[in-house]
């Protein structure tokens, strides 16, 4: 007996999921949509004065761009993980930050919205609880976004007329912020049900598990007040970045900046959204009456100072995962 045991062949090692990967066809897709956008952003400016602002761009401020980006990732992981279940199990700051960097830092190579799918993967590792729990619990926090930022745009409101589109956009988000919430609602778990296990369970009980916050009026709140200033925190990029530039330095110019990137944001065609981006923020200064090659010109800073926090925070992320790998 001994000897057929020592013959049997070991088992295989569990796979961990693949990392999700952009196909040739995204990739070009991707770039002939950068090379598109960027053409039609140049179209009627005037590159040397873009150039000739960027390069008188004072470094302080771009300094204090990139570190309210950092600032916007910390509050933006504590958004998400107070909605991620059980609230008998506590988070750690690290456990949720790190995988939001990594997701971010994906996006800038892969579109379509796969980093997402790769920070809830690793949550999920960290946490115990299944990749699709973490997914449906990644939505729930997408929509208190959505939510937290309708006040956002309405305290603007207040101290200047919003243009068209930003009255549109503030449309847009109150109806998601309103349909997902009823939704929300009616597709909730049964309260008290414990989540399923990594591989337990079926789809849907294991998505509908991710919403389970929706029973903890606690963690709803705790996610909104963490949303409200994150969105202060990206508020204050848009003015590091105006000031940086010797534009106008106004929260409300500022928040116009981000309500319109934000909406970019929403369907990303191209590796770190680079066209839609700049286009959006060029819309909000030119409506306020701001010319095109200054809008250019905060619109590539104001993207930068998104961009370098996330590529030097995700590398190193991805170095120390694959020491862990290695030693592992």
């Amino acid at each position: 007996m001994k000897a057929l045991a020592e013959d049997r062949p070991p088992l295989p090692a569990r796979k961990a999921p693949e990392r999700p990967r952009a196909t040739p066809a995204v990739r070009i897709a991707g770039l002939a949509v950068v090379v598109a956008l960027a053409a039609l952003a140049a179209r009627h400016v005037d590159l040397r004065a873009v150039a000739h602002a960027l390069a008188g761009a004072n470094p302080w401020y771009v300094a204090l761009a990139c570190g309210a980006n950092v600032l916007s990732l910390a509050l933006h992981s504590r958004r998400w993980a107070a909605v991620v279940r059980p609230p008998s199990v506590r988070i750690r700051f690290r456990d949720a930050f790190w995988p939001l960097v990594a997701g971010f830092a994906a996006g800038l190579v892969v579109p379509a919205r796969a980093g997402d799918v790769l920070r809830a993967w690793m949550l999920a590792r960290r946490t115990g609880l299944s990749t699709a729990t973490v997914v449906a619990a990644a939505a729930l926090d997408y929509l208190v976004g959505a939510a937290t930022l309708v006040p956002v745009l309405a305290l603007v409101a207040l101290g200047t007329p919003l243009p068209g589109w930003a009255r549109h956009v503030l449309l847009l988000f109150a109806l998601v912020a309103t349909i997902g919430s009823i939704a929300v609602w009616f597709l909730r778990p049964p309260r008290d049900r414990p989540p399923p296990a990594p591989g337990t369970g079926g789809l849907v009980t294991r998505l509908r598990s991710g919403l389970a916050a929706a029973h903890e009026p606690r963690a709803i709140a705790a996610s909104v007040a963490w949303g409200l200033g994150g969105w202060g925190a990206e508020v204050l990029i848009a003015l590091f970045a105006l000031a940086a530039l010797g534009l106008p330095a106004a929260p409300p110019i500022a928040a116009l900046a981000v309500v319109a990137t934000t909406a970019a944001n929403v369907v990303v065609v191209s590796p770190g959204n680079a066209g839609p981006f700049e286009l959006a923020a060029m819309l909000a200064l030119t409506s306020v009456g701001v010319d095109r090659a200054p809008a250019l010109a905060f619109a590539l800073l104001y993207h930068l100072a998104h961009l370098l926090p996330v590529g030097i925070l995700g590398a190193w992320v991805a170095l120390r995962e694959a020491a862990t790998r290695r030693a592992a």
